[in-house]
């Protein structure tokens, strides 16, 4: 009985080792549990967890992790979940691809927008300034700056992005910075697993945008 034992305790010690490592926990809120393979048992995860391709993650009502991937890529694991580490990599994996192409598309149209904001800074320097104490003035709501959401977008301050994102998108439904706020949105959404939201702003773009360039860039479930 005690050679069993032993014998079971060194495979599972073989197959942990053999096990490849494909990412690591590194954000933990509320109660997440982790261990390297099935046989074993859970225990409570911690910040800079290394986890392998045979691990299993668990977490408690409320609770969300982050694993970030290897390759650099962020998966988030919501709540009430329990799954193989393999699955949320495959799954993550197939992502991937349009999230990629749609990153790039939009920050394409990033890099089009400053030069184009340029060139009217260049022409509106030439244009008579119209003063507050002018006839001509009249009082107009401070235009959101797209430039703030999407510095908040890429430190991953999503919760502060998201609301300057629609004010952008209903300041101009039809302008370019609101084409290109569909797409961040898209991608937050997308990240934080809301598919329902995500899927308004894709449906958005579609409508509102249809000779976009991202339009071959979405979720291919959407």
């Amino acid at each position: 009985m005690k050679k069993d034992i032993l014998v079971f305790i060194i495979v599972m010690a073989i197959c942990s080792l053999s096990a490849e490592i494909v990412g690591k926990i590194r954000f933990i809120l509320g109660e997440v549990h982790y261990k390297d393979s099935q046989n074993l048992s859970y225990k409570i995860a911690a910040l800079n967890t290394q986890v392998n391709s045979q691990g299993y993650i668990k977490t408690g009502p409320g609770a969300t992790a982050e694993i970030q991937w290897t390759n650099g890529s962020v998966y988030i694991v919501e709540a009430n979940k329990q799954e193989s580490i393999s699955k949320l990599l495959a799954e993550a994996n197939s992502n991937t691809n349009w999230n990629n192409k749609l990153w790039d598309k939009v920050n394409n149209l990033k890099q089009q927008n400053k030069q184009g904001a340029r060139s009217v800074a260049g022409i509106r320097r030439e244009e008579a300034e119209v003063k507050k104490e002018s006839q001509l003035f009249w009082y107009m709501e401070e235009p959101p700056n797209i430039d703030s959401a999407v510095e908040l977008y890429e430190k991953r301050e999503f919760a502060k992005a998201i609301p300057i994102f629609e004010k952008v998108i209903n300041y101009g439904p039809l302008k370019r910075e609101a084409e290109m706020s569909h797409a961040y949105l898209i991608l937050i959404y997308g990240e934080m697993k809301d598919k329902t939201k995500q899927k308004k702003h894709v449906d958005l773009l579609k409508a509102d945008f249809p000779d976009s360039s991202m339009l071959n860039s979405l979720p291919p479930e959407m």
